[in-house]
């Protein structure tokens, strides 16, 4: 079988979570360049594969420019450096694996798929939650009919309190003119693109959607209160703090210390700690300065009458995804995290209409890396759709995967302008 060559641009920790793929898969896959302007992520990319100094590249341009010879690239840079790197690549008809979100607007998603369309390249978008055996295995029951029509898909994320305050409320997407994109978007577009490809044998028509930030304000502080979390008289009470959260417990280390320039495992306590008194994760996380919202409602109407909604709050006590399709034969409910879900079909055996019961166990292959196996199972689809041509149930064209960052841009204008978007008006 063909061993698919893949270049990596973008050497943070989502792009090595996909290009590892080939350390654990060498006959199938291998890395044969990086990219990063950063000098230590793209040293210690390229020692991590084993490549010459001759393909580690400072920039796109200079990859480029050198001719490098692969099946695919991956596209793991921030989300504003997605839309130039991405064209450059599509332009220089290299097929891409492009980390979500796309891009921040509307205008560069319908660009990127134009390219895209132009130069004849594949663009494959990371919603790595489609391929994780809890919802292929849902998108598979879907497919077969087994509960009819889809009539409404209610999803919930509740995001984990650690993670929403290491991310979105002290991190590098606390701002949304600062990351390029609003919670929905940085976090949810996951969700979205599942409400939109579980039901993709239609599409969306309205979005509408209502969301704040309720809760991570200065009048929410408690009184007296300081600045910095290092100081506050609360420190040792309150559910955000920074020492807990980002010192003690080390949530997200390669997010929270990215900023130092060092080796995770080379730094000390001491350092870290200097580094919060002098940056975003020291600080009292009602007085961050950022404007995410931490609690917002999606709905979306199908054309085909179908009804989706999604129900998004930050820093829940338990971090969790549920799920509940209602068919015309049938339903499905299921929660991520407990990877099994009940499948009740109708049946009109007995004296009245009843259903049978079923539940479906997703656990094998759902620890296999993070995102409940997702990660690791995009890029065996990947491999295997690059080899035959053949795709998955979850690996769609780059024209079914802008439907749920459509929903995302529309939801947001719905947000903050009070009204219901018409998706055929705003795709023009």
């Amino acid at each position: 079988m063909k061993k698919i060559k893949v270049a990596l641009l973008g050497c943070g920790d989502r792009g090595c979570i996909y290009a590892d793929y080939s350390l654990r898969n060498p006959d199938d896959m291998e890395i044969v360049a990086v990219v990063d302007n950063v000098p230590l992520k793209k040293e210690t990319a390229r020692v991590r594969y084993s490549l010459p100094e001759s393909m580690a590249f400072d920039s796109v341009e200079d990859f480029i420019k050198a001719g490098v010879v692969c099946d695919i690239v991956i596209d793991a840079t921030m989300d504003r450096a997605h839309y130039p790197t991405a064209m450059a690549l599509l332009n220089a008809k290299y097929n891409v694996l492009l980390e979500k979100p796309v891009c921040p607007t509307k205008e560069e998603l319908l660009d990127i798929q134009k390219a895209a369309h132009d130069n004849g390249c594949k663009v494959i978008v990371c919603h790595v939650l489609r391929y994780t055996p809890f919802y292929s295995a849902v998108k598979k029951v879907l497919a077969e009919g087994r509960i009819g029509r889809v009539r409404s898909l209610m999803l919930t994320e509740h995001v984990g309190m650690a993670h929403f305050i290491d991310s979105f409320v002290r991190g590098k997407w606390n701002n949304e003119e600062e990351c390029g994109s609003g919670l929905l978007l940085a976090k949810c577009c996951h969700d979205m693109d599942l409400i939109c490809w579980l039901n993709n044998e239609t599409r969306p028509k309205f979005v509408t959607s209502m969301g704040f930030r309720e809760n991570f304000t200065l009048d929410k502080a408690p009184e007296g209160a300081t600045a910095l979390c290092f100081d506050c008289p609360h420190e040792k009470t309150c559910n955000y703090s920074a020492v807990k959260i980002h010192l003690d417990r080390d949530t997200m280390p390669f997010q929270t210390w990215a900023g130092i320039g060092k080796p995770i495992d080379t730094i000390t306590r001491e350092e870290k700690i200097e580094y919060m008194k002098r940056s975003a994760y020291g600080k009292c996380a009602y007085n961050t300065g950022g404007d995410i919202v931490d609690n917002q409602n999606v709905i979306v109407a199908f054309e085909n009458g179908a009804m989706g909604t999604l129900n998004l709050v930050g820093a829940c006590a338990k971090a969790e995804r549920f799920l509940h399709i209602v068919g015309t034969n049938g339903e499905i409910e299921g929660v991520f995290e407990h990877n099994e879900f009940t499948l009740r079909v109708f049946t009109r055996e007995g004296r009245r209409y009843f259903y049978d019961t079923e539940t479906v166990d997703t656990k094998e292959g759902a620890e296999n890396g993070k995102h409940g196996g997702g990660d690791n199972e995009i890029m065996k689809h990947l491999v295997e759709y690059l080899r035959t041509g053949v795709p998955s149930l979850s690996l769609t064209s780059i024209d079914d995967s802008i439907e749920g960052h459509l929903c995302v841009y529309a939801a947001e204008t719905a947000r903050k302008e009070g009204r219901t978007v018409d998706l055929a008006e705003f795709r023009a």
